[in-house]
C-alpha cells in the first residue's frame, strides 16, 4: 500500500507572493533632505545586508538613489519585516527611528509586487518614463546577489520586474516622451548659448532631468561638465557616469562666473543658488547669458533670479508649458502603461496560482496512477468494465470516507472543519453534471 500512499505536497508552504514586501521611503512620502540622510552608500552596504539578514530576511534588495530608499524582499510575517527594515534604515543612517516614521510606507503582496513593476517601468519616478531608473534596479539586485544572495523566490520576481518595463519600453511611447521634456531645455539652452562644443555645464544634484539633459548635452557637444551634490559618494558616481569633474557645494556661488548653464535637481530646503550669487557671476561674465533650469521642488534657484538681465531661468512647470504635445502623449502613454502593469500583475498572481497547485496535481495523477497499476498486477484476467468500476470504488472510497467525517454531526451540530460544497463541486464538475444532465441518474430522475 505504499505505493499508494506517495508523496504529498506540505500544504504549510505559501505561495511567493504573500512573503513580498516593499517598504522605505521615496519623493511621494519624504522630502529629499530626509532621502539624502536615508540614502545607503556603497561602502555601507555590506553591514546593511547583514542587519536584515540578523532581522530575518534571507532575501532582500535595497534600492538607494535620488527618488527613494526601499528594501524589496520576503517575509513571513510583514509587520515584523517592515519594522526591521525602518529600524535598519534609521541605524544605517544614525537618526531616531521616530525621525521616519511618518514618511515610511508598506506594500505587501499583489500591492508590493505592483508597484515593484511600476518602479521598474518608471512610473513611480519624478520624471515620468526616465530610463535610468531600470540600470539602477539592476544594479541594486547585482548588488544584493554579491552581498547576501537573492534567493529564487525574489529573483524571479525581479525578472518579471524587468520583462515588465521592456513590454512597457516596446509597447507605449512613455520613454520618447520623458525625454521631450529634455529635449525642451536642450532647445531653449542652444537659443540661450549657442554651440555646445563652447560651453561649460554645471549639474547639482543627481536628478532625472538634469542628469537625462546632460546626456543630451553631450550627445549635441558638450564636453565640459562640473558635478555637485551634497553627498560625496553619488557626485563621485555620477561625475563618473557623466565624465564630469567634481566641484564642492561650498564652492558653487564663486564658480558660477564660468558655468554658462546650470542644471539643479536637489530639492532641499533653501535654495542653492542666489540672486546675488547670478548678479555676481553676470558682473564678472561681463553679461554674457547663463541658462539656469531648475527641476527641483522646492526650488534651487531663488525665482526673482529670473528678473536679471541675461539671466535665463527655466523650471519644470516652462519646460511642460514648451513641450505641452510631448507632455499630453506622455500621459496618454502613463495610461497605457499602468494597464500593461496591471496586466502583468493578473498574469503574474495567476501564474502563482498554478505554480501552487502543481504539486498537489502531480500527488493525485501519482495516487490515481498507483491505483490503476494495482488492480491490473492483481487481477491481470479482470474485464474492462470490472477493473474500472473498482478503480472508481478504490478512487473514491477516501474521499467519501472524509466527506461523510466532515458532514457528520459529531459535536452538537457544530463541524470542527467546514464542509464547502461549492468548491467540491467545482472540483470534479458536479454543477456542470447537473446542468447538462450528464449527473449519475439523470436520466432516472427524468422518468
Amino acid at each position: 500500500m505504499s505505493a499508494v500512499t506517495g508523496s504529498s505536497p506540505d500544504p504549510s508552504t505559501a505561495p511567493r507572493l504573500r512573503r513580498l514586501i516593499v517598504a522605505g521611503v521615496d519623493h511621494q512620502t519624504a522630502g529629499q533632505g530626509l532621502r539624502d540622510r536615508l540614502f545607503v552608500e556603497q561602502p555601507a552596504l555590506p553591514d546593511f545586508y547583514r542587519h536584515l539578514a540578523a532581522a530575518g530576511f534571507d532575501q532582500a534588495v535595497l534600492l538607494s538613489t535620488c527618488d527613494r530608499v526601499v528594501v524589496v524582499g520576503m517575509s513571513d510575517a510583514p509587520d515584523a519585516a517592515a519594522a526591521a527594515i525602518r529600524r535598519t534604515l534609521a541605524e544605517t543612517a544614525g537618526m531616531p527611528e521616530q525621525n521616519i516614521e511618518g514618511s515610511f510606507f508598506i506594500r505587501t503582496g499583489t500591492d508590493a509586487l505592483g508597484h515593484l513593476f511600476s518602479i521598474a517601468a518608471s512610473l513611480e519616478s519624478q520624471v515620468l518614463g526616465e530610463p535610468e531608473v531600470l540600470g539602477q534596479i539592476k544594479t541594486a539586485h547585482r548588488g544584493a546577489e554579491g552581498a547576501t544572495g537573492v534567493g529564487r523566490e525574489l529573483g524571479a520576481i525581479f525578472e518579471a520586474a524587468y520583462s515588465v518595463a521592456k513590454r512597457v519600453r516596446n509597447e507605449t511611447a512613455i520613454g520618447e516622451h520623458a525625454i521631450s521634456m529634455a529635449a525642451a531645455a536642450c532647445q531653449v539652452a542652444r537659443e540661450v548659448v549657442g554651440r555646445f562644443e563652447q560651453t561649460t555645464a554645471l549639474v547639482v544634484g543627481a536628478g532625472e532631468l538634469g542628469v537625462l539633459v546632460a546626456d543630451k548635452l553631450k550627445a549635441q557637444g558638450l564636453t565640459d561638465i562640473w558635478m555637485a551634490d551634497p553627498l560625496e559618494p553619488r557626485a563621485e558616481a555620477m561625475a563618473a557616469r557623466l565624465g564630469a569633474h567634481r566641484l564642492a557645494m561650498e564652492e558653487i556661488g564663486r564658480s558660477l562666473h564660468r558655468m554658462d548653464m546650470v542644471l539643479t535637481g536637489l530639492g532641499g530646503a533653501v535654495p542653492v543658488i542666489t540672486r546675488d550669487d547670478v548678479a555676481q557671476a553676470l558682473k564678472q561674465r561681463r553679461y554674457k547669458p547663463i541658462f539656469l533650469l531648475d527641476a527641483a521642488v522646492p526650488a534651487d534657484v531663488e525665482p526673482d533670479v529670473a528678473a536679471l538681465d541675461e539671466a535665463y531661468l527655466f523650471t519644470l512647470h516652462d519646460l511642460e508649458r514648451i513641450a505641452l504635445t510631448g507632455q499630453e502623449k506622455r500621459s496618454h502613454a502613463a495610461i497605457d502603461a499602468r494597464a500593461i502593469v496591471e496586466d502583468e500583475v493578473a498574469s503574474f498572481v495567476l501564474a502563482e496560482g498554478y505554480r501552487a497547485a502543481a504539486p498537489m496535481v502531480t500527488a493525485l495523477r501519482q495516487r490515481f496512477e498507483a491505483h490503476r497499476q494495482q488492480i491490473l498486477a492483481s487481477n491481470p484476467t479482470m474485464s474492462a468494465d470490472e477493473a474500472t468500476r473498482l478503480l472508481v470504488n478504490r478512487l473514491l472510497h477516501g474521499p467519501s470516507q472524509a466527506l461523510r467525517e466532515l458532514a457528520a454531526d459529531g459535536d452538537g451540530g457544530a463541524r470542527s472543519v467546514p464542509l464547502d460544497g461549492d468548491l467540491i463541486a467545482r472540483l470534479f464538475g458536479l454543477a456542470a453534471d447537473a446542468d447538462d444532465g450528464s449527473s449519475p441518474g439523470a436520466e432516472k430522475g427524468r422518468e
